[in-house]
């Protein structure tokens, strides 16, 4: 069951990614996160009081930045996906984000196992398959650089997440969403774009939250009730589910050898997350 939870974390969190890219083609995608992340905030809660859990200031406070990191960093993903192509910059982001923790814990006297190093390897090796796409041009450098920067916010704001205490329950969760939505509002007035979306487009930043928050909420549940290397791995295939969604429904190039890139990635991200 915990193993189920994870992929269904995979499915939903590339559905929310899909529509959040779709919808950041269309708006802001700063305007498109404060919609997901208010949608995310009476989901999480309501697990926090169903799941159970204490209210720790320090926890709430190391949740809280992961929402500042997070919510930015969606945003910057979205619209790199929007901008270059999804298939260049959810992968990229995917592995840093599984790096980023790997190599905190490295630098506080952790050991990491061959297993991690070598998925490492798989994963850099990977990404040179995604990023290439003559088709594209400019559009690599563009795609990279997004995914580079969001990946760096992603691990960040996870890697802060994972300082909290199981004692906590799903609460740093609710601090994230909160926070997180508050700091995409502020950017998104500062970009003189409005907090809800247009009309016309504003189904996409909803579904984009629901999906988002459903996935997360499978995450917690499956972490808590299960191994958490097995549930990170599961919850670790959404790049894949981006790229196809974006291929068949949105028009998006994936050539072969990006679809072995994309396999390698999450291949790469696995093995860290079994190490």
């Amino acid at each position: 069951m915990p193993i189920l939870l994870g992929a269904l974390a995979s499915l939903f969190i590339g559905i929310s990614d899909t529509f959040g890219r779709s919808g950041a083609k269309r708006a802001n995608s700063f305007s498109v996160v404060t919609m997901s992340m208010a949608v995310g905030v009476p989901i999480t809660a309501f697990v926090s009081l169903v799941v159970g859990g204490d209210l720790i200031g320090r926890d709430l406070l190391f949740g809280a930045i992961s929402g500042l990191l997070i919510a930015t960093g969606l945003g910057v993903n979205y619209r790199g996906m929007a901008e270059t192509s999804a298939a260049i910059v959810s992968p990229i982001s995917a592995v840093l984000a599984a790096l980023f923790p790997l190599l905190w814990d490295v630098l506080g006297g952790a050991r990491p196992s061959a297993l991690a190093w070598i998925g490492c390897v798989v994963a850099l090796v990977a990404l040179g398959f995604t990023t290439f796409n003559p088709n594209l041009g400019g559009r690599v450098t563009a795609g990279v650089a997004f995914g580079l920067f969001s990946g760096v916010l992603f691990g960040a704001g996870v890697t802060f997440l994972g300082e909290t205490m199981e004692d906590s329950g799903s609460w740093p969760i609710v601090a994230q969403r909160t926070f997180g939505m508050l700091a995409v509002a502020a950017l998104a007035r500062s970009q003189r774009a409005p907090l809800v979306m247009p009309k016309a487009v504003r189904h996409h930043g909803l579904f984009a939250g629901l999906a988002g928050g459903v996935g997360m909420v499978c995450l917690i549940i499956g972490t808590q009730t299960g191994d958490l290397g097995e549930v990170a791995v599961a919850g670790s295939m959404f790049p894949a589910v981006v790229a196809v969604l974006s291929a068949i429904f949105d028009g998006d190039e994936l050539r072969w050898w990006q679809g072995i890139g994309i396999a390698g990635a999450i291949l790469g991200t696995a093995l860290i997350a079994l190490g």
